[in-house]
């Protein structure tokens, strides 16, 4: 059990708050290039539960002493989530002056690897992964309602956006080819352990189903599915009282990916009674016998895969904010982001950008929600000049600053290049 637990949060490790359209075309540094071309990555990763120093010996390696399990054991809850992504890639745009006479059609395109991951998982899941089962005895350690989704894929988009609409509205438009890479799906609908009082057995009652990819074929090159999504994103400027305002709502990553035949799936509910192996001589080590308690077998005995073709819906993600700017130094921006499909709680911030000079402008953030609690961030933008701008910061700065009292971590980093 201590090992399905550790390679639960492993995987975790081992991959901003906008729409992909809103990053190409973000507006803190409006201009009126003709082309642009970008190098994006976000890596982010929360819990409201596990810390940064506890997933970090996970991900690094390292003795996990009683201390910093306790820490986490202070924290944990009835309903545990840990979520993260990471992306990276590259994208250009063009304008369509030159072939449609409109200066205000853009058409762009983008090339990016992506990876996410979330769970969700009980106490009793904490407590007999990190500390054993013995502390059960004569009673049952409920997993129930574990959830856990691993997707990893390559994205090609294309698409159009509009800078004017109306009055100076905005619209966007991406359609999106995918490569699938690596998916995992676990979810257990059942899942109690009961241990007997003198230790002498356990019954493992469950109700799960689970899907992975092809385990033969991983790394960048393997082609394990293919599919498409997309992402649409329209603005509407109007004025207040306080100011020029925005109103701003995107879906991004409505989609799926078909996983191809030799996806290995399972669904089982039954109940497993486990007592030991007796082993009557020494010579019995390396007999048949032994043999037969491998991991493997053991695995086929409670729920044996079979292979089929499936389809993965992608984590769609909406997002919707409105800003204000109450003076040309001073925008804030309320917003909430949610995420369908991914354990996910909806997340609510406040983000105000600071210009400090024409070309540089600072930008803080504050939110409650996603995988984790509180949230706190800080960015930059800064016009580099001849044509250069970059964008970034976090927004969990928090696990950096406690790392043993927090979990969320996070960078962004954009660089564009217009012409």
């Amino acid at each position: 059990m201590k090992r399905i637990f550790i390679i639960i949060f492993y995987l975790s490790l081992s991959y901003s708050i906008n729409a992909q359209i809103c990053t190409i075309f973000a507006d803190e540094f409006p201009d009126s290039s003709k082309t642009k071309i970008g190098l994006i990555s976000d890596y982010d990763l929360n819990s409201n539960s596990l810390t940064n120093a506890f997933l970090s010996k996970f991900y690094l390696g390292g003795y996990i002493d009683t201390d910093l399990k306790n820490s986490v054991l202070d924290r944990i809850q009835n309903k545990n989530t840990v979520g993260g992504n990471l992306n990276y890639g590259v994208y250009a745009s063009f304008k369509l002056d030159y072939f449609l006479k409109n200066k205000n059609l853009n058409f762009f395109f983008s090339v990016r690897d992506r990876l996410h991951f979330d769970a969700h998982f009980s106490d009793d899941l904490y407590k007999v992964g990190l500390y054993g089962n013995s502390q059960f005895a004569g009673k049952t350690a409920y997993f129930n309602n574990f959830s856990l989704n691993l997707i990893h894929y390559q994205q090609l988009q294309v698409g159009l956006f509009s800078s004017k609409l109306d009055s100076a509205a905005r619209w966007g438009i991406g359609i999106s080819f995918l490569k699938g890479e690596q998916f995992i799906t676990v979810l257990a609908k059942k899942a109690e352990l009961f241990t007997s009082e003198d230790g002498q057995y356990i019954n493992f009652n469950t109700e799960i189903e689970a899907t992975q990819s092809d385990p033969n074929h991983r790394g960048i090159g393997a082609l394990n599915g293919y599919g498409a999504s997309l992402e649409i994103f329209f603005e509407a400027p109007f004025q207040t009282p306080y100011g020029d305002s925005k109103l701003r709502v995107s879906a991004s990553d409505m989609g799926f990916i078909r996983f191809n035949k030799q996806t290995e799936s399972l669904k089982r509910d039954s109940l497993f009674h486990y007592t030991g192996y007796r082993i009557n001589d020494i010579y019995d080590l390396q007999g048949s016998a032994f043999s037969s308690t491998s991991k493997d077998s053991l695995i086929n005995d409670i729920a044996p895969f079979h292979k089929q073709a499936f389809n993965a819906t992608l984590p769609t993600v909406l997002d919707m904010t409105f800003e204000t700017h109450f003076s040309k130094r001073f925008l804030l921006i309320e917003g909430m982001h949610y995420v369908f499909n991914g354990n996910y709680n909806l997340l609510s911030y406040i983000k105000a950008h600071f210009y400090f000079t024409p070309k540089f402008m600072l930008s803080a953030t504050f939110g409650y929600g996603g995988y984790g609690n509180f949230n706190y961030g800080l960015g930059i933008f800064a016009n580099l000049g001849k044509g250069m701008v970059l964008y970034a910061g976090s927004n969990n700065l928090e696990g950096y600053i406690v790392p043993k009292k927090t979990a969320g971590q996070g960078i962004f980093i954009t660089l564009v290049k217009s012409f």
